[in-house]
């Protein structure tokens, strides 16, 4: 990888639930990072994590040092290398191909990170990519249409969370009258998930007489959302409640989960707000529509379109029974679907198509 900064990212999550399980099945593993982060140095991954101190796609020394690791890796029988991240996904194809080695990569987005540097890069050292791993199918499409890798190279797999303990029957809980219906958003603090437009809808909720509340989990610089939040007038029925290293114990006390991203690959905070056992209203972009059912486990909304948030919204917090039975849905769903088995058994057996593994391995 890039680099690895904490197990709690969506993608340093999901590596780290793919090492755990490919440790336990008896897969030998090394792990490597360009450059170091405090998590990285600080000996909490399951496997010792090696610093190779590459810095720069234009520095030969750094492709050099990918090479050198990749003919150490050949010397001791390793056979298959998966890369995460931009530069791990341009150095590592060619290099280790130079040294015997065959490589993975991953794409987990939209692409929004593509420049023109990148994406001549990644079309040239795409020719020595033995398959590439996208987390959604719309991540797929658009990695093989801008990097020009033909479509039996790309492969979904979806993300892989554990089991969840059913969600709260809140049917069978005592009505309480004076209570605000709380929803909640689980997203970092950038304008790309457009956490505006959402505060834009809870103050129309407001203003048509709805008792809400809107929580705000997330890092990042929460002052523009404040200073929105002030001139709306909705201060008291709008909490921003920085990173949380659980986010989980706030989700389950969401009665309504939104995304409203501008763009989204494959959402952990879907799955996440689904594995609770919530109705979810979300934007219709990327992979969220292979994720939410319209009309089902929630409802999908155009990007932007704050009156339809708005309505979609509201008719949620006037109907108890329909979130209950969309959250109920939502539950059963993703239980099915994306458990950690299905993830790792998948990565397991393209990896074997790829590269066999021997019999004393």
């Amino acid at each position: 990888m890039d680099r690895y900064d904490n197990p709690y990212a969506g993608t340093e999550s999901q590596v780290l639930k793919l090492v755990e399980g490919l440790k336990a099945s008896g897969w030998q593993i090394r792990f490597a990072v360009f450059r170091s982060t405090d998590y990285s140095l600080s000996d909490e991954f399951p496997v010792p994590v090696e610093h190779l101190g590459v810095q720069s796609l234009s520095n030969p020394w750094s492709w050099m040092k990918v090479y050198q690791y990749a003919r150490a890796l050949r010397a001791e029988g390793y056979t298959l290398v998966h890369g995460f991240f931009n530069d791990a996904s341009v150095i590592c194809p060619p290099m280790m191909r130079l040294a015997g080695v065959r490589t993975v990569i991953s794409r987990r987005d939209m692409g929004f990170w593509y420049t023109s540097t990148y994406l001549r890069a990644l079309r040239q050292t795409g020719r020595w990519v033995n398959a590439v791993i996208c987390n959604s199918r719309a991540v797929a499409a658009i990695t093989s249409e801008m990097e020009g890798i033909e479509p039996a190279r790309v492969h979904v797999i979806y993300n892989g969370y554990p089991e969840s303990p059913p969600p709260m029957d809140v049917s069978r809980l005592p009505a309480d009258e004076g209570r605000p219906v709380v929803i909640g958003i689980v997203a970092n603090l950038r304008p790309i998930k457009r956490i505006h437009d959402l505060i834009d809808a809870a103050a129309n909720l407001i203003s048509d007489g709805h008792q809400i509340e809107l929580r705000v989990v997330g890092g990042g610089d929460p002052s523009p959302y404040l200073a929105q939040v002030r001139n709306l007038g909705i201060e008291s029925s709008v909490s921003l409640l920085g990173s949380q290293p659980d986010p989980e114990r706030h989700i389950r006390a969401f009665d309504i989960a939104v995304l409203c991203s501008e763009t989204e690959g494959f959402s952990n905070a879907l799955i996440e707000y689904m594995r609770c056992g919530k109705p979810v209203v979300c934007t219709e972009t990327g992979g969220n529509p292979e994720i939410v059912e319209d009309g089902v486990t929630g409802y999908l909304v155009s990007v932007g379109d704050v009156p339809e948030l708005t309505k979609h919204l509201a008719m949620l917090v006037n109907d108890p029974v329909l979130r209950e039975r969309m959250g109920q849905a939502s539950y059963a769903q993703v239980q099915n679907r994306y458990s950690i088995d299905t993830m790792l058994n998948q990565h397991i057996e393209l990896y074997s198509r790829i590269s066999p593994r021997r019999e004393s391995t």
